[in-house]
């Protein structure tokens, strides 16, 4: 869905330390749980990577545009961020049998979006599916239907405002496990924002070329409304705490007005 839930960092620490018992997990939540989070669906794409089916992919994406042409709306642009994490999400569903938009450690998709997704700047929204048949393979019209059944899927499917798409269908045996990421993307960097930054210049200097230009940008706690700190053209010597952060970058719509956009995750210190 399209909201966006800023997951308590307590218990995010305490959760994902729980959780995790491969000692290079581990060892990364200890510094902050979003290198862990980043790290485990990053793991998953590598290895789970024959299981995902490109084909039942580009049928999803087809059936949507179908969709939406019929309602008078614009087709939605494939984008490979939004592509890693679906599948990322649909390989962490099959590994933990958490059927949800959230992970346990309170992870929703404007985290896997900020953190797989490093050149977007905007609003992220989700859709998921999980079927076995009783007979006969899965289908993608049999997953779209699904969506288009559900009101909150379906106007995911619908939305106006989005723009871009990523599709990731993991086949585990007979069954199939089946992400929507969709997105208004409202301006691109002109390279990956790195995660794991020393300073907030370093931010500003990921902004540098971004289209259209960012001259003014804010952070929050990652998927939180209100803006902790504010830089106009350079950081100058303000500083943040270490740990997660998210980039909200402010585009211009008019003199002297600017609209708070979402942006990548990053890790100070």
């Amino acid at each position: 869905m399209k909201t966006m839930i800023a997951p308590n960092r307590r218990a995010l620490i305490a959760a994902t330390a729980a959780a995790l018992a491969a000692p290079s997990l581990a060892e990364a939540a200890q510094s902050d749980p979003w290198l862990a989070y980043d790290r485990r669906l990053r793991q998953q794409l590598a290895e789970s990577r024959g299981d995902f089916d490109p084909d039942f992919e580009t049928d999803l994406r087809d059936l949507g545009d179908l969709f939406r042409r019929g309602r008078s709306l614009s087709e939605l642009a494939p984008d490979p961020g939004l592509a890693l994490a679906a599948r990322a999400h649909a390989a962490d569903i099959a590994r933990t049998g958490v059927f949800d938009h959230m992970t346990r450690e309170g992870f929703g998709p404007a985290a896997r979006v900020g953190l797989l997704a490093r050149d977007l700047v905007g609003a992220p929204a989700e859709n998921i599916a999980e079927r076995l048949n009783a007979d006969g393979a899965v289908r993608p019209d049999q997953i779209m239907g699904q969506w288009k059944g559900s009101a909150g899927h379906r106007a995911n499917l619908l939305s106006p405002g989005f723009t871009h798409v990523g599709y990731g269908v993991l086949r585990r045996g007979r069954e199939v496990i089946a992400v929507g990421a969709y997105a208004e993307v409202s301006a691109r960097l002109a390279a990956p924002a790195p995660l794991r930054v020393a300073s907030v210049a370093s931010i500003a200097s990921a902004l540098s070329n971004a289209v259209p230009r960012i001259d003014q940008f804010s952070v929050s706690e990652p998927g939180a409304e209100p803006l902790v700190e504010t830089y106009v053209e350079a950081p100058g010597a303000r500083t943040l705490p270490p740990g997660a952060w998210q980039l909200r970058p402010h585009l211009s719509t008019g003199a002297r007005k600017y609209q708070v956009a979402w942006g990548p995750v990053f890790v100070l210190g």
